[in-house]
């Protein structure tokens, strides 16, 4: 009778202990490890994970591939412009918050980047480097000159020489650090009174161009990337994470508004509060550089890019892993400039258009965001249009090389590894009045690439390893032990009982 009890009182112990196991194992410790990462990725004051989302504690890579046409005379008789990709060209990109306000929930901050020619990556290509490229704030003046001023193309066609000077051609040889940032001058010097009265048009035109600074004497100077080296941003004002782990990042406000003006908003989106704003105009996800933890491959994550005015939709693409740490790929693929949201269409860029006048898939005018009729496309024209491909020669899209991606740690939300690319264009075209296009086949060229790359340094990765990976696989061994073991003592439980009463049984018999 007491072997009985015992047995019974085992399996009963044993029943419980599975049942506490089970609710300890699959309720319990994921909610504390949950809690755990949420209050080691959230912006708390005084943790490292705010210090690091103000000063990025490494630098990140930034390259540029210039296109050098290699027949220039041919293109402009009105051949085909064969393209050479010359680059990498690397930048150490640091990029710093500085941080204007905090509140309980909310951070506020600008932007600030500072790029460092590296030569030992771009070796042997230096910044001295000469190419031919097509002279971008040539084609952007007297197109957008001709939009304008319609009837004072005369006047811009006598005051190149003066406008220009040495630059004056469609096609301009120069150093690539002049292109990036020191700067093409324009109307430098004694410009006489037709150039004076075509560069004062000019300023007016370049009022709104980014990367048209107007200089002391006067003069205009064009480069590509020197109006984001060191300037601050414009305001950000995001969610901290702290009242609800979902919106770490989430941008409540871009330039104290909470959403853009570049875009058509003849379409709105079917239900929305507040002011009618079409979805290219909606300010989504974060800036790019923090996302939340506990990712969701069910929901695409957004980040805004600043660069070409709109928020960018990475959808989860697949699970890998990056130096033994297990990642989440979200990724943009051809859906990301295919133009069938009609706001994206501005109808103000003369090239090659559709019947309705947007651009054709894989371009996407900039006008209303850089101020001159540049056109954005993947790398090589991944994902565009043929007839934009066989305008020029010299190109090779290649997918995993060329498009958008990034990989998250899913328990986290670290950016593990990720590129931001992007391919900056313009149509080369006969501009009436101007002489030296006359012969200029309708193409769009492209200008340059650019790929801004983040890869978590092995010290961080290691820190994630130690602090995360290690206490999860851990977890996940001991998990399936303790219930393993719990299961047996109640199977022990079980078996003791069968036993006990097999033999009780079998004493009754011989009693009998």
């Amino acid at each position: 009778m007491c072997r009985l009890r015992w047995s019974v009182t085992t399996a009963v112990v044993g029943c419980i202990l599975v049942v506490v196991s089970c609710v300890i194992s699959f309720v319990v410790v994921p909610n504390i490890i949950q809690d755990t990462i949420i209050s080691e990725t959230v912006l708390l004051d005084d943790t490292i994970q705010l210090e690091r989302f103000i000063e990025v504690p490494f630098p990140l890579n930034f390259s540029v591939r210039i296109w050098n046409i290699s027949n220039p005379e041919e293109f402009l008789a009105g051949g085909v412009p064969h393209m050479d990709e010359i680059g990498p060209y690397v930048y150490r990109l640091y990029p710093l918050r500085n941080v204007t306000n905090m509140e309980e929930d909310v951070i506020t901050y600008q932007r600030i980047e500072r790029f460092e020619f590296d030569a030992e990556a771009s070796y042997p290509l230096t910044e001295n480097d000469y190419v031919s490229v097509i002279n971008v704030p040539y084609h952007a003046i007297i197109q957008v000159a001709q939009v304008m001023f319609p009837t004072l193309a005369v006047l811009m066609d006598l005051a190149m020489d003066a406008i220009y000077g040495e630059f004056n051609s469609p096609v301009v040889t120069l150093p690539v650090q002049q292109l990036l940032f020191t700067g093409i001058p324009l109307c430098a010097g004694n410009v006489g009174n037709i150039g004076a009265t075509a560069c004062n048009l000019i300023r007016e035109i370049g009022a709104d161009l980014q990367n048209l600074k107007l200089q002391d004497d006067g003069s205009l100077s064009f480069s590509v990337l020197n109006y984001k080296n060191e300037t601050p941003s414009k305001d950000f004002e995001v969610f901290r994470g702290l009242n609800d782990h979902r919106r770490l990042g989430e941008i409540i406000t871009f330039n104290q508004s909470s959403y853009l003006s570049y875009w058509d908003d003849d379409t709105v989106s079917e239900v929305q509060e507040g002011p009618q704003v079409s979805v290219c105009n909606m300010i989504n996800g974060t800036d790019a550089s923090v996302y939340a933890p506990l990712v969701d491959t069910d929901k695409p994550v957004y980040a805004l890019n600043t660069d070409i005015c709109r928020s960018v939709e990475l959808r989860y693409e697949l699970d890998t892993e990056y130096d033994g740490v297990p990642v989440a790929r979200f990724a943009a693929n051809e859906w990301f400039l295919d133009n069938d949201e009609g706001c994206f269409c501005l109808n103000v860029t003369t090239g090659i258009n559709r019947e309705d006048g947007c651009l054709l898939k894989g371009a996407m005018e900039l006008y209303s965001c850089v101020g001159a009729f540049l056109v954005l496309s993947y790398p090589h024209f991944l994902f565009a249009d043929e007839r934009y491909k066989n305008g020029v020669t010299g190109l090779n899209p290649v997918e995993n090389d060329h498009k958008i991606f990034m990989d998250l740690e899913p328990n986290t939300g670290t950016p593990i590894r990720g590129f931001k690319r992007a391919q900056f264009n313009i149509f080369a075209r006969a501009v009436e009045g101007i002489s030296p296009t006359a012969n200029i086949p309708t193409t769009l060229v492209p200008i340059f690439w650019v790929e801004e790359g983040l890869t978590l340094p092995e010290e961080l990765l290691d820190e994630l390893r130690t602090r995360l990976l290690q206490t999860l696989r851990l977890v996940d061994i001991l998990i399936p032990v303790i219930i393993a073991v719990t299961a047996a003592i109640f199977l022990l439980g079980v078996i003791l009982i069968i036993i006990a009463i097999r033999r009780k049984s079998t004493n009754k018999v011989f009693t009998t």
